[in-house]
């Protein structure tokens, strides 16, 4: 028996119930009169729970089956009990009921919880609650004199219990039918319910819009309408076996034919909903919109023809490989350097196109690449048709967005030109560096030179009038000839004073600049005077370069050595070394070094908090031969000078009267290097800006979110000077407490990307989904890219890349004020 059933069987026993109550009512009144004693028996037999009450209200009688009900002693109850003194009967409304059963109405209470915790009566269980319908009726005599109030308590425990159970269902059902039906509207592909002639019972939003429909203008359609003529007999075929139960479902991809005209591609799956007699009730059709996806293949295949023929026109030979050696990617040039079909290399590995020996140092080259997890490169010559030819090649890992390798790209360069031109190249920095030795030099042995030559001009001057007077069989004429020969070969010294240099080429190495400057510290520390504070600053990672090792320590000294001297007393030399990324406008204000290439350099600064140079002091500090003190030889700048141009590195020089000397020394890093150290803020040269660029932050409210308070310390004034109100979070957790607190007054936020705990992406997402009209600028340090391509889609969602400037940030902003997408 269902509930429905039990309640409709409920309400009948209530019913008869009730008659027997009217019937009892009669018969009570006949037997009060006439049988008093006959009625007591009878009272106290009767099923039905019953007491009975004066007018005034004090319980005169209760049968057994009442004190059984409510697990109470009948003698508790007879001649104590006065319902109009229990604040509880009055509270529940029974001391009500009973008022009008003494106005002569029968009464009957809503169903009532009853406990029975304080009940004492063998047999019954002790705290217990059951519910009770309570009927007050008034007992008249036979002269129609109100004599009695009779009270009826029925137990209807099971009664409301049901119909609780009944109300939980129908809320249950109420539940389930608006989650299904706002998971039927709210999913992102169609559905389309459809009878067994395939007429259109039911759809959802999501089939509008991707037929271009309404519901309405579908109900009752038949759906196979809507496909493309091209496309209806395959689905039709399939239809029809679904409807004979040779199968359950089906899944193809079709064309559908869109309400203004065009093409929608879909992935539809068809199934039958049967009964359990195994007929069919319903059938559902899912439609997920291919459409974009189509889009996209078209434009990844447009795009990977588009790298195809770019890497093809490229002189290099290019491969991409996946991790187990597998070519993906190779270009022409490559397969026709490997004597192969860029077609017929695809899918292979080394071993099955190169002789084992090559293969093997090419997948040796390839696992290196994947273990250290960076770009390696390598010189090695190849005999080709054109004779032994140098190549340069750079392999480098491929990364997914998670940070996994999954291949290992590869770019080889014909240097065989470069090479030859690198010779040429060392040749001329070969006479460079003797020119720049003999640049330090210069003075001193041009001085030397032109006395020497002032004196031999009148040397061999008068010699040669000698001569032109003196007949050659004179006795003098000989003697003559000596002083001449003796007067050529002292300008044959002076000349090769002049062009003397040095020609051993320094051995160049790869070393660590922040090693070599800590190994210095001892040795620097025994040669300045113990009244000079030495301090050093080393970088935070390694800075890689190609040096000579002795010339840098010979820097190092000089320069050291020069800070202490220029101190007057006590002073502080203090040594640096760091990463920094120099621009071309930095370099071209270099005293050495001003046509160097811009990029990231290791940098060995030396300061020193002596008197400084004035203007003319400081235009001749590099000359031979020049010191401004008494011992000094002059020689130890000049050698620095060469030093750094042999190194192709570059020097700043920052001094003033008064206010010290700073050297720095920029050193190119090596080649294929990849410092983890990014460039210190102070490194960058970031000119100010004035914020002019957009008036958004007028009466805007922006929310800055990072947990590096230096970045929104900054951001906040940079905000500010934009014009907007600013308020900031160190975390996620504050972030969304402050848009709870403000977000009706906060039109952007500006959050950092990778942050502990919940990171920038989840917060935009959490925030986009509470506040869909909010602005957001993630800023990072992870490309764009990182930025998921769900939170780019969405239109409300940009990117700006730290470090910034008021200008970029500005930009940032207009930018996610106008709604532009990444």
């Amino acid at each position: 028996m269902d509930i429905h059933e039990r309640l409709r069987s409920l309400e009948r026993e209530n019913a008869i119930l009730r008659q027997q109550l009217s019937i009892l009512r009669a018969q009570v009144a006949v037997s009060l009169a006439a049988h008093p004693i006959p009625f007591d028996a009878l009272f106290h037999q009767l099923p039905l729970p019953m007491v009975l009450f004066a007018p005034d209200g004090l319980a005169v009688a209760m049968n057994q089956a009442n004190a059984q009900l409510v697990a109470t002693p009948i003698d508790e109850v007879v001649g104590r009990y006065n319902i109009f003194n229990d604040p509880v009967a009055q509270k529940q409304g029974f001391v009500a009921a009973f008022e009008s059963a003494r106005r002569g109405r029968v009464t009957t209470m809503p169903p009532t919880l009853y406990n029975t915790a304080e009940a004492n009566i063998a047999g019954r269980v002790i705290d217990q609650q059951f519910w009770s319908e309570t009927t007050y009726f008034p007992i008249y005599d036979a002269l129609q004199r109100l004599v009695l109030i009779g009270e009826l308590n029925r137990d209807v425990t099971d009664w409301v219990r049901m119909h609780e159970e009944e109300q939980r269902l129908a809320a249950t059902l109420r539940e389930r039918e608006q989650r299904f039906t706002a998971v039927f509207n709210q999913i992102h592909f169609g559905i389309v319910i459809v009878n067994e002639s395939g007429r259109i019972i039911d759809c959802n939003r999501a089939i509008s819009a991707i037929l271009g429909f309404e519901r309405e203008e579908l109900i009752g359609k038949q759906i196979l309408h809507r496909t493309h003529p091209d496309d209806r007999e395959r689905d039709q075929v399939l239809w029809q076996e679904l409807l004979n139960g040779t199968r359950d479902s089906y899944t193809i991809e079709k064309r559908y034919l869109h309400k203004d005209g065009h093409i929608v591609y879909g992935r539809m799956t068809c199934v039958a909903m049967r009964n359990e007699n195994g007929q069919i009730t319903f059938l559902v059709r899912m439609i997920e919109d291919l459409s974009a996806q189509r889009a996209a293949e078209a434009e990844a295949e447009a795009g990977r023809r588009l790298l195809q023929d770019i890497i093809d026109q490229i002189p290099a030979l290019i491969f991409v490989k996946d991790v187990t050696g597998r070519y993906l990617i190779v270009n022409e040039r490559l397969a026709r350097f490997a004597g192969y079909r860029p077609q017929d290399m695809i899918g292979k590995v080394d071993e099955d196109l190169f002789p084992p020996a090559l293969a093997e140092y090419y997948r040796a080259f390839d696992r290196e690449v994947i273990e250290s997890r960076r770009s390696i490169q390598r010189d090695d010559d190849r005999w080709t048709a054109d004779g032994l030819t140098a190549f340069t090649t750079i392999k480098f890992p491929l990364f997914d967005h998670v940070g996994n390798i999954y291949g290992v790209a590869g770019v080889a360069l014909d240097v065989t030109e470069r090479r030859q031109l690198e010779l040429e190249r060392q040749r001329i920095e070969q006479q460079l560096r003797e020119a720049q030795r003999l640049e330090s030099l210069g003075a001193m042995a041009g001085g030397i030179a032109h006395d020497f030559n002032n004196l031999l001009v009148g040397v061999l001057g008068n010699v040669s009038l000698a001569l032109s007077e003196t007949p050659a069989d004179h006795p003098m004429h000989t003697l003559l000839v000596q002083i001449e020969q003796a007067a050529l070969r002292a300008t044959e010294l002076t000349n090769h004073l002049l062009t003397y240099t040095g020609r051993h080429q320094p051995e160049m190495q790869r070393i660590d600049l922040k090693q070599t400057v800590e190994e210095m510290e001892h040795l620097l520390r025994s040669m300045i005077p113990h009244r000079i504070e030495l301090v050093f600053v080393p970088a935070t990672t390694p800075l890689p370069i190609e040096a000579n090792i002795a010339q840098v320590r010979q820097v190092l000294m000089n320069l050291a050595i020069n800070a202490a001297e220029a101190i007057n007393g006590s002073g502080v030399v203090t040594i640096t070394t760091g990463l920094r990324e120099l621009c071309a406008h930095e370099l071209s204000s270099m005293q050495i070094g001003a046509d160097q290439p811009p990029g990231q350099y290791a940098a060995l600064t030396v300061q020193d908090t002596g008197q400084g140079m004035d203007e003319t002091t400081k235009a001749r500090i590099f000359d031979p031969f020049f010191s401004t003190k008494f011992t000094g030889r002059g020689l130890g700048l000049a050698t620095v000078n060469g030093i750094v141009r042999a190194h192709h590195g570059a020097l700043q020089l920052v001094t003033a009267p008064g206010q010290g000397t700073t050297f720095t020394i920029y050193w190119p890093l090596a080649p294929s290097a990849s410092p983890s150290e990014e460039p210190s803020p102070s490194a960058q040269s970031v000119p100010p800006v004035q914020a002019t660029h957009t008036n958004a932050g007028i009466n805007s409210t922006v929310l800055v979110v990072d947990d590096e308070p230096a970045v929104r310390h900054v951001a906040q004034r940079m905000l500010h000077r934009l014009g907007f109100t600013v308020y900031e979070a160190g975390s996620s957790d504050e972030a969304l407490f402050m848009m709870r607190q403000y977000g009706e007054q906060i039109t952007l936020t500006l959050i950092d990307l990778t942050m502990p705990g919940m990171t920038g992406d989840e917060l935009a997402d959490t925030l986009l989904t509470q506040f869909p009209t909010l602005r957001i600028i993630l800023t990072s340090g992870f490309s764009q890219q990182e930025v998921p391509a769900h939170l780019r889609a969405t239109g409300k969602v940009s990117f700006l890349a730290k470090p910034f400037t008021m200008n970029t940030l500005s930009q940032a902003i207009n930018i996610a004020l106008s709604s532009h997408a990444l």
